[in-house]
């Protein structure tokens, strides 16, 4: 059974920003990424509706229309900070946030759960990283509501893109350190949907 998706005013807003900022491709990936994430960090207590808010503005800094001079996940980390401080969170949840987006490429696991929901989430829809722990009924089903229309490859591009605009960033330490892109094209997850 697929996770259910915080409906709260702030999470439908995160989504509507979400939709209209980001190509499908992406856009399904935010949702995979807290899905993905919610079934490998199951821990009690995570504040579902920031991890959320986290996963769906995680990659704006790779949306044309809003990619920056800063790396990508500084600039959605700071787009998502507007967005929650102008409808009035608590700075301690927005700094989660924040935070959640800012690590959530990090290559050593996160010990917060909701910046390992996301963490976590990411790393299993990009590389396949974890898959192996969640059920291939439950991969599948999330796969069906949120399909990857061709993300695999869209992403190895907007990845080189980040790497070549941000040599020292951390996707360019993801590819030195885990060779990112050779992962993206072995992702088991794009053999379910065949």
């Amino acid at each position: 059974m697929i996770p259910s998706i915080p409906d709260s005013p702030i999470a439908q807003a995160a989504a509507a920003l979400a939709a209209e900022a980001e190509p499908v491709d992406l856009l399904n990936h935010s949702y995979r990424t807290y899905l993905f994430g919610r079934y490998l960090v199951a821990e009690p207590g995570i504040d579902e509706e920031a991890a959320f808010v986290a996963a769906m503005l995680h990659d704006l800094g790779l949306a044309e229309d809003y990619r920056g001079e800063a790396e990508f996940a500084r600039v959605g980390a700071d787009h998502a900070c507007r967005f929650l401080e102008g409808r009035g969170w608590d700075p301690d949840r927005i700094h989660l946030v924040e935070e959640a987006i800012l690590r959530h490429a990090n290559i050593h696991a996160e010990e917060v759960p909701e910046y390992r929901v996301i963490q976590a989430g990411a790393a299993l829809d990009v590389g396949g990283l974890g898959y192996e722990h969640v059920r291939r009924d439950d991969l599948s089903g999330v796969l069906r509501a949120y399909p990857r229309l061709g993300f695999a490859s869209h992403m190895r591009d907007r990845f080189l893109g980040e790497i070549r605009r941000h040599p020292e960033g951390s996707f360019a330490e993801l590819e030195r350190a885990l060779g990112a892109t050779d992962l993206m094209g072995a992702n088991p997850i794009d053999r379910l949907e065949e």
